[in-house]
């Protein structure tokens, strides 16, 4: 009986609970073929952060670089931004500015860094994660 009253209690606070708050992101609505090439290049983005990283973590300033010129600079999209609110491309080019200048400081890096120099590079690094942070928190796909 205790155990029936506890679960009409139970059932009974959960149809008055608050639906889940909707999101309040800029959805960017795509066509399909264009959205799934879209997710693939952002998971080519997330993948190419994490190289940045495991370079960093392994003190290979040139190759940290490298994968940030090569992999987020601009230049290496594939034009997504025609199918963007200005909002969004905006975003998307300071984030492979951000890049580029993570860049310039990595491939800058003394034979033996110090620890402000690997500040510097650790902060640049965090720029680009900004601006990852920042369009994500803003938009979401449809």
């Amino acid at each position: 009986m205790l155990w029936r009253n506890a679960c009409g209690v139970l059932l009974a606070s959960l149809t008055v609970m608050p639906a889940a708050a909707e999101d309040p992101r800029a959805p960017l609505e795509l066509p399909p073929d264009v959205r799934a090439a879209f997710m693939e290049e952002m998971r080519h983005h997330m993948d190419s952060l994490d190289d940045i990283i495991a370079a960093l973590a392994a003190a290979d300033f040139a190759a940290a670089a490298k994968a940030a010129r090569t992999e987020l600079a601009i230049g290496g999209g594939k034009g997504f931004g025609r199918f963007m609110p200005i909002e969004f491309r905006e975003m998307g080019m300071a984030m492979h500015r951000a890049a580029a200048d993570f860049a310039d400081v990595a491939v800058s890096a003394p034979a033996e860094a110090s620890g402000a120099y690997w500040k510097k590079a650790v902060g640049a690094l965090e720029d680009i994660s900004a601006q990852c942070r920042s369009c994500h928190a803003a938009f979401r796909v449809e």
